[in-house]
């Protein structure tokens, strides 16, 4: 009997499974059919299908691939007198950006030929449309024409060619210039190569495949999915035991989730699926995302209906099943404990005066009774002691109500110490608990205020020390490299191993000023002492420049430098010397410490209103450190500290930007070294 039931169970769960997946399918499908008809076949062919195998018969090949390319290759030829109401600059840019993107696409050859102007753009050697047909054959080849304003369509899939003599219904729109009299070949590769995800014709056919693919699917597993639900629907019907009978362990287990859990899931479950049958599908893994939420919805659905329906065969009658609410529940509960209260009020007066209002209410209330018994008057015996019952609430109750203000308020206090008002004192009312707390507070604030001007004073007097120092070092330093130089002009000088020794003294005595001249300026930079000449700056063009003063360093550590800026100008607020001394900095550290022979990547990204410098750089040395802890003063990796450095630089870097209102932040990631500099963005 229990083999019978897991089997029978097994077939319910199977139907539930199979039906679901079903419904699921149909939704999915219509709305993957409204959004993606790639896979339907195209204008182009009077053999219409519902999908479409051949990809150069398609939808996806005229619609989501001709069309681009056209506008690209028609784009890369316009010449200045089809310019009509654009500027001259804006067609430029526009011409640049079809080029670039036909660069992208390497599974393709291509000619296009402005036949007023006869400028020519291929990516083979070929400059007419005679020779490019000649000599290049692909699987699929492609010749559009546009004559006195009407485009031509002729297209060749191996040796079938078929053509439209008047395409302007479907191609011209993509024409947006007064370009009206060219020609385009477009040749695509008989075997398609990964180029990248930028490569449109590999992009558009890995798209169709997967659509061609999912339809496919969807219809075998459709069948496949009605065939198992009628059998085991069946099945399940024929099987004459009960899955969940009145007495089963599980149908209690049941019992005890309240009806809202089932009613509250239901809800959330169709919510759900009307969200997801709503929602509009671009892409491959979108659908079958939608798909497995909607399935697990359905599923989920039939699951509490099945449970539902099994509870209310159990009961006697169906609206006992409002038992299991937990509204229900609370209320016979509430009504036991009110029952059970009255019980022990009765038989112990007053009971442990668990309602203290209520029994000072009481008592009082009968000494007003009293005192109107012994004055004889039945009006004062019936109204004094409810009165005075009602002023004694009222007083209890703007007692309360006072003391819980007081809280309130010395909750809003510390709401003001957390935000950072650490002088805000709170005022100490009465004696008592809540009065010892506000004091507390005061006196947490006092110790933060307090340990708060310790540690500023300290870094003042660590700012004053190091300038100071700096200040005084500069003058004898001064002295002893002008005599330096003094020595070396000598023409007679003798031994000659003494010249080797003030070449020597020559080389420290440099390199011991830039190390003053940096710790002086950490630490104008570190306590904000700085004069600010905040402008607006192109950050590009200064990047630009810092770049070309570096050059020789780069270039002397064998790294290749690529850079990725906008084409647009990109404007911030900064004072030009100081954040021309941050990129100096971090080009400096690059340049001594990347791996040789490697590449160096500076990005400037414009996101949100801000704009991002990034450079990333592969370090010579094992980066054995935490990214805030070597941006502290003095600080240096352990394997870099054999070359030249005072450990400065990024110290000096973060401190600048952050003057200047940027931010500044270092990431590591195993070799990898990553700078993040970040301004807001202006007009």
């Amino acid at each position: 009997m229990k083999e019978n039931k897991k089997l029978k169970f097994a077939f319910l769960i199977i139907a539930m499974i199979s039906i679901s997946l079903l419904l699921a399918m149909i939704p999915t499908t219509y709305n993957f059919i409204e959004t993606c008809r790639g896979v339907m076949t195209s204008y182009m062919h009077e053999d219409k299908k519902l999908i479409e195998d051949d990809f150069y018969k398609s939808k996806a090949f005229d619609e989501a691939l001709i069309r681009p390319l056209l506008y690209w290759t028609s784009t890369s030829v316009i010449d200045e007198n089809d310019k009509g109401d654009y500027e001259k600059d804006y067609l430029e840019n526009k011409k640049e950006s079809a080029k670039k993107q036909l660069s992208y696409i390497k599974n393709m050859k291509y000619i296009a030929i402005n036949k007023d102007s006869n400028e020519v753009y291929s990516n083979t050697e070929y400059k007419t449309i005679e020779d490019f047909k000649k000599n290049i054959k692909g699987e699929c080849d492609v010749e559009l024409s546009s004559n006195n304003d009407v485009i031509t369509y002729n297209k060749q899939i191996k040796d079938k060619i078929f053509k439209k003599e008047n395409a302007n219904r479907e191609l011209r729109d993509v024409l947006i210039y007064n370009l009206k009299d060219f020609d385009v070949c477009i040749s695509i590769n008989k075997n398609f190569e990964n180029y990248g995800y930028y490569d449109k014709v590999l992009l558009i056919k890995n798209d169709f495949d997967r659509e061609v693919l999912y339809f496919k699917t969807i219809i075998i597993s459709s069948i496949i999915s009605l065939i198992l639900f009628i059998v085991s629907a069946v099945i399940y019907k024929i099987m004459k035991c009960e899955v969940l009978d009145r007495n089963s362990f599980y149908l209690k287990l049941y019992k005890i989730i309240p009806l809202e859990i089932y009613i509250i899931a239901s809800l959330f479950l169709l919510c759900s699926l009307i969200g997801f049958m709503e929602t509009g599908y671009y892409g491959y893994y979108d659908i079958l995302e939608c798909l497995v939420y909607i399935f697990i919805g359905i599923f989920g659905l039939f699951v509490i209906y099945y449970i539902l329906r099994k509870e209310l065969k159990s009961f006697d009658k169906p609206i006992e099943i409002l038992k299991t609410s937990l509204i229900v529940r609370v209320l016979i509960l509430g009504k036991k404990t009110l029952k059970d209260t009255n019980k022990v009020t009765k038989s112990v007066p007053l009971a442990k005066r668990i309602i203290i209002l209520a029994a000072l209410s009481v008592g009082v209330g009968t000494i007003g009774w009293f005192i109107g018994f012994l004055f004889g008057s039945t009006l004062l015996l019936f109204l004094f002691g409810p009165i005075l019952s009602l002023t004694i609430v009222v007083l209890y109750v703007y007692y309360l109500i006072k003391k819980l203000a007081y809280l309130s308020y010395i909750m809003e206090g510390t709401e003001r110490i957390k935000g950072g008002d650490i002088h805000y004192k709170l005022d100490i009312i009465d004696d008592d608990n809540f009065s010892n707390l506000a004091e507390n507070i005061n006196n947490i604030g006092e110790g933060l205020d307090k340990a708060i001007y310790n540690q500023l004073k300290s870094e003042r007097l660590k700012s004053e020390l190091i300038t100071n120092v700096s200040h005084d070092l500069k003058t004898p330093l001064t002295s002893i490299i002008n005599y330096i130089e003094l020595i070396k002009k000598e023409e007679d000088i003798k031994p000659e191993h003494i010249k080797d020794y003030v070449n020597v003294l020559d080389s420290k005595s440099k390199r011991l000023k830039v190390l003053i001249e940096d710790l002086f300026e950490a630490s104008k930079a570190s306590s904000g002492n700085l004069e600010l000449n905040m402008e607006k700056i192109d950050i590009t063009q200064l990047l630009r420049q810092a770049i070309g003063e570096m050059e020789e360093k780069l270039s002397n550590s064998n790294l290749d430098l690529k850079l990725r800026v906008p084409e647009e100008k990109t404007y911030i607020m900064a004072d030009g010397k100081k954040l021309y001394r941050v990129l100096e900095n971090l080009l400096s550290n690059i340049s001594k410490y990347s791996l040789d022979n490697t590449r160096v990547y500076i990005d400037i990204i414009e996101e949100n209103d801000k704009v991002k410098l990034t450079m990333k750089n592969i370090s010579s040395y094992e980066l054995n450190f935490d990214p805030e802890e070597i941006m502290e003063r003095f600080k240096r990796a352990d394997e870099s500290r054999n070359t030249e450095g005072s450990g400065l630089g990024l110290a000096i870097a973060r401190d600048l930007v952050n003057a200047q209102g940027g931010r500044f932040e270092i990431d590591i990631d195993g070799d990898l070294f990553k700078s993040v500099v970040e301004f807001n963005l202006i007009d």
